[in-house]
């Protein structure tokens, strides 16, 4: 299509006798680029195929003004510049309109980016700073007439301080430029040192070469790891997590299995699906899987495989 624009916008250069480029052809343009954009086909593939149509119509069109062509030199002339023009025309416009696509794409995900981070403020912190408020409230009401219940009051209001700063250290880690993992075991280490806890005891196992896994293996295997934690940390109320890395040549398994209360699987979304899908998510992305056991009061086993890629070394040649 953007061909057969070009190729009459030459014929009305010819016309002419000037170059002519219809005015339309910001619209078709404009098209091509989103359309590009969208489909994730960079600007140089427009230009290389410009390039290449530029080459070959002129080359076609130069041996047909060579015979029906009262002036040849000055029919070529008008050819080759009415040519360029229509096509540099529609190339930059193409690319202004592939890169606005991009900008409101990205425009687009920082609003729903603020639109997340205004939910967790006011869901999670906000709702931890209303009942520390109400329990403070509460506990000076009773103080006077009733002071062991406003030392109770005032037990709530501390625990929910605590989670409510625990809840905004979660979501500035997460805002904060991630550090890529040079080690899982010291970065799952100091994961458990944040969320260190008198009444679970948690139990970490790593064995292998990490050197057998890409960066990039360690820090998805981290953040599945760490999110299987934080579930049962969050949901199931255990006395023990249990956490185990194994890294061979081939393969990096985890498991992360708890005795807490457990969950139906068949109601899981219902209880973390966010989280839960974003750990198949980020194991599926590199070919792995994440599986999980769990019954009603049984606790809970949540199991990764990723495949790894072998390292073939070639023999020395003499």
């Amino acid at each position: 299509m953007t061909a057969q624009f070009v190729l009459d916008d030459v014929a009305a250069t010819l016309r002419a006798g000037k170059v002519q480029v219809n005015e339309l052809y910001k619209f078709h343009a404009w098209e091509v680029g989103t359309t590009r954009a969208s489909t994730g086909v960079h600007p140089k593939a427009s230009l290389e195929a410009g390039s290449l149509f530029f080459r070959v119509a002129l080359s076609q069109l130069a041996r047909r003004i060579a015979v029906e062509a009262d002036s040849p030199a000055e029919a070529f002339t008008l050819v080759a510049t009415g040519m360029e023009e229509s096509l540099s025309r529609r190339i930059r416009e193409s690319a202004e309109s592939y890169h606005g696509f991009l900008l409101n794409q990205v425009q687009e995900a920082q609003g729903e980016e603020r639109r997340r981070i205004a939910r967790e403020l006011h869901d999670r912190i906000g709702h931890g700073i209303s009942v520390a408020h109400q329990q403070l409230a509460l506990s000076e009401v009773h103080r006077p007439t009733d002071p062991a219940r406003a030392v109770v009051k005032i037990g709530v209001a501390q625990q929910a301080i605590q989670e409510t700063m625990e809840n905004l250290r979660q979501i500035t880690s997460e805002l904060h430029p991630q550090v890529p993992v040079r080690s899982l075991e010291k970065a799952l280490l100091g994961f458990l040192e944040a969320v260190e806890d008198d009444v679970v005891s948690v139990g970490l196992d790593v064995n292998g070469d990490e050197s057998w896994a890409e960066p990039r293996v360690l820090d998805e295997a981290f953040l599945i790891i760490r999110e299987a934690a934080r579930n049962a940390l969050s949901h199931a109320g255990p006395s023990v997590i249990l956490m185990r890395v194994d890294i061979a040549p081939h393969e990096l398994s985890a498991t992360v299995q708890d005795n807490g209360q457990g969950f139906d699987l068949s109601n899981a979304r219902d209880r973390s699906g966010v989280g839960l899908t974003s750990m198949r998510e980020r194991a599926e992305l590199l070919g792995g899987r994440v599986a999980i056991t769990s019954e009603q009061g049984n606790g809970c086993l949540v199991e990764l495989f990723i495949p790894l890629k072998r390292q073939h070394h070639e023999p020395d040649r003499p």
